[in-house]
């Protein structure tokens, strides 16, 4: 049985639009299903981040700002160059930091990210990083990094903390977010 769908989707995140609503709702039902998100804990954690790192699904590419351009107001400065040179991406070569800026429902970055979820999903995301973007991808990735980071074992625990320092890094940006969208799909998923 699919404990995500459409409509439950669609109330955890209001403000997504109808069209990604539809695109994303089967998606989601089905990679949760194979990579084991069979609990509402687990896919509501999972949930939680997206909502603030998509922005509710309205965004499947890094937006710019102060943590990523020089100046954010700048139409000529490609987003992500303040990601340029960074080691703890993978971004050695020159161009790597507007290259492999955050993409999909949580913002995958980083040259090593992209060779490494690009090998794991057995697709060429350093050639075509735009393929982060397309919703199957964007989930996969999504579902494989909590489990790499064996965040799904921190949802049973109701763990958000480790769950957003592993997602967002030490700075926890929007914290009190991700556990409103978390707390609030878990009520859709249980449904109270």
């Amino acid at each position: 049985m699919t404990l995500l769908t459409e409509e439950k989707l669609k109330k955890i995140f209001p403000k997504a639009p109808p069209d990604k609503l539809k695109a994303y709702g089967p998606i989601f039902g089905k990679a949760c299903e194979e990579m084991g998100f069979n609990t509402p804990k687990r896919i509501a954690a999972l949930l939680g981040q997206i909502g603030v790192e998509s922005g509710e699904l309205r965004y499947d590419k890094e937006l710019p700002s102060v943590y990523n351009k020089k100046d954010p107001k700048d139409k000529n400065e490609p987003t992500g160059t303040l990601y340029e040179g960074r080691k703890n991406l993978g971004n050695l070569q020159a161009g790597d930091g507007p290259k492999f800026i955050g993409r999909g429902v949580l913002q995958l970055t980083g040259r090593e990210n992209y060779t490494l979820y690009g090998k794991k999903l057995g697709i060429d995301l350093v050639g075509n990083p735009e393929l982060a973007c397309s919703p199957e991808v964007s989930v996969k990735i999504a579902c494989q990094y909590f489990k790499d980071r064996k965040l799904d074992e921190a949802a049973d625990k109701w763990d958000l903390d480790t769950i957003t320092l592993k997602v967002n890094g030490k700075a926890k940006l929007h914290h009190d977010k991700r556990v409103a969208y978390s707390e609030a799909a878990l009520k859709v998923l249980e449904g109270a």
